[in-house]
Parts: C-alpha cells; sequence; structure tokens
C-alpha cells in the first residue's frame, strides 16, 4: 500500500466524516435502536448474576446494533456516488476507508454498550474484570464485524439485493468472530490472566486480519462490474 492509497484513505475518511455530520440522524436512530434494545434487555433480565450471561448480551446487542448500522450504509450509498468514487480512487482505498470508517462508528456504539449496561446492570459481576482485555476484545470484536460487514454490505449492494441478501450472508460470516468474542469476554469478566485467554486473543486477531486481508483483495472484483 503505497503513498497515495494512503492519502486516498484519509480524503475517503474525511468524506465519511461530513457525510456522518450532515445526516446526523442516522447516527441518532443508532444510538436509540441501542438504548431501546438494552432497556428491553433490562426489563426482562433486572439484574444479571452471571458474566457469562452479561458478556454475551452485551455482544449479542452489539451484533444487531452492526447490522443496523450496515443497513443505513446500503440505504446512503447510490449510484452517482459510486461512479464519482471510481473516478476518484483506487477500489483498495474505498474499500479500507469503509471498513475503517464502520469499524470506528461501531466501536463507539459499542463502547456506548458499555456504558449503558454499567447503568442499567450495574458492576456487581464485573468484580474480577480485567478491563484491559475488555477494551481490547471490544476494539478487536468492533473491528472485525465493521470489516466483514462492510465487505458483505458492499456485495449486497453492487447485486442490488440490499437487506436480504446481507442478513443471509452476514450472519454465517460473522458467527465465528462471535463465538470467539463472547468467550475472550467472558474469560476477561473472570479477571484471567493475558496468558490463559491468549488463544482467544490470537483467534480474534487472526480473523480480523483475514477479514481485512480479504475484503481488500476480493472488492476490486466487484468494483469492476
Amino acid at each position: 500500500m503505497g503513498v497515495s492509497t494512503v492519502r486516498e484513505i484519509k480524503i475517503l475518511l474525511q468524506k465519511e466524516w461530513k457525510s456522518e455530520f450532515r445526516q446526523k440522524e442516522h447516527f441518532a436512530a443508532l444510538v436509540i435502536y441501542l438504548l431501546s434494545t438494552i432497556f428491553i434487555c433490562y426489563l426482562s433480565f433486572e439484574k444479571i448474576s452471571d458474566g457469562q450471561t452479561w458478556g454475551a448480551l452485551l455482544w449479542v446487542t452489539g451484533l444487531f446494533t452492526s447490522f443496523n448500522a450496515m443497513h443505513k450504509a446500503l440505504d446512503s450509498a447510490h449510484q452517482p456516488q459510486l461512479l464519482h468514487l471510481y473516478t476518484l480512487a483506487t477500489p483498495g482505498a474505498v474499500i479500507l476507508s469503509k471498513c475503517l470508517y464502520h469499524a470506528a462508528q461501531i466501536a463507539v456504539l459499542n463502547v456506548f454498550s458499555l456504558v449503558l449496561f454499567l447503568l442499567f446492570f450495574g458492576d456487581a459481576v464485573l468484580i474480577k474484570m480485567d478491563w484491559g482485555q475488555l477494551i481490547t476484545g471490544l476494539i478487536l470484536g468492533s473491528t472485525g464485524l465493521g470489516t466483514m460487514l462492510t465487505f458483505v454490505a458492499s456485495l449486497a449492494q453492487r447485486t442490488g439485493q440490499g437487506v436480504g441478501l446481507m442478513a443471509i450472508l452476514g450472519f454465517p460470516l460473522v458467527v465465528p468472530l462471535l463465538i470467539t468474542i463472547v468467550k475472550f469476554t467472558r474469560l476477561a469478566i473472570e479477571g484471567v490472566t493475558w496468558a490463559t485467554n491468549g488463544y482467544q486473543l490470537m483467534l480474534l486477531i487472526v480473523l480480523n486480519v483475514l477479514a481485512i486481508v480479504l475484503s481488500y483483495l476480493l472488492f476490486p472484483y466487484l468494483w469492476r462490474e
């Protein structure tokens, strides 16, 4: 990846940010959706007595919020904009910028979700928590979800199938990541050492790298169509 590609990624990230700022209602809708989901969880459980349930609910909420965020990306993708991007940047820069932006967006939503979980359910089950591991898991989980779902959303948009195809392809792809991140989070809540949780951490890193590399390699074929 050359200097020109890095410059293109920077410019495209700025474009994504400005577009999001002009359409603040999209992000506001995601926040309201997240708040509503966690409130329903609170009405259903009221109190969570074990770390496994706490971590699983955190990531189930994060998963569906991520899918909802990608639906917004599909809604905002129009053919004239794609043709304009085609004249300005390389396909590698386009897909990497979109992956980075959506990963950051999902990470912000997951951090907000974590804060809401602490407010609604308290921290009684988090006494032994290793916060360093939890934050690492949030970052890697958000990056993986953002990358995988961005590529799936791009595929769905190019084939014209939209939300339906994204749901069909997206969920099976994120299942390995979701299983790994839930296990990693549970162990972090139990307060195990980094060495004990090292296998799950390695899997998370490998899944993130595979998602980024495959998106970077396969997206140009979609770009040509």
